[in-house]
């Protein structure tokens, strides 16, 4: 096997150390390729399930990002305001981190959207906000519990 900039000797093979150096690398160069990649991904295309409805909005999430890890979940949430606010948000797209057992939330990233259903123009977005307690009878409320009592994948035996 050949590696870009790296040639290789027929009279003397790299010694193991070096293999496994350039093997290391690579490695943390494809893991940090695919969590750019991740992050540059601004939302994800499943379908959307209904979680409630306020005088304002509708809710949804989509249950094929919920990523489980420990007690916390991670889901994408959709939001569409009944009318376009003043700022000209119609809806939003959300990546909401939900700690089961501590009854806390947290957005991970938002970005809004002109038109319902995530789509038409991006008008701005936000990134990371403080944790906040989950509030009975709230529309997080709702979702948390939609999250969290979702069924978690079962690690395949391989």
């Amino acid at each position: 096997m050949r590696l870009a900039g790296v040639r290789a000797r027929a009279s003397a093979p790299a010694p193991p150390s070096a293999v496994a150096a350039v093997a290391a690398t690579a490695a943390m160069a494809l893991r940090v390729c695919c969590a750019a990649a991740t992050l540059l991904v601004a939302v994800p295309a499943g379908a959307w399930v209904a979680v409630g409805e306020s005088e304002s909005a509708s809710y949804y999430l989509d249950p094929d990002t919920i990523h489980v890890d420990g007690p916390r979940r991670r889901v994408w949430r959709l939001f569409d305001y009944k009318e376009k606010q003043a700022s000209g948000v119609r809806s939003g797209k959300a990546l909401i981190e939900i700690d089961c057992q501590a009854d806390t939330y947290r957005y991970l990233r938002t970005t809004y959207y002109s038109e319902p259903q995530g789509r038409g123009k991006v008008l701005h977005g936000a990134r990371e906000r403080r944790k906040e307690d989950i509030v009975p009878g709230t529309m997080i409320a709702q979702l948390a519990k939609a999250t969290c009592q979702a069924p978690t994948p079962t690690p395949s035996r391989g």
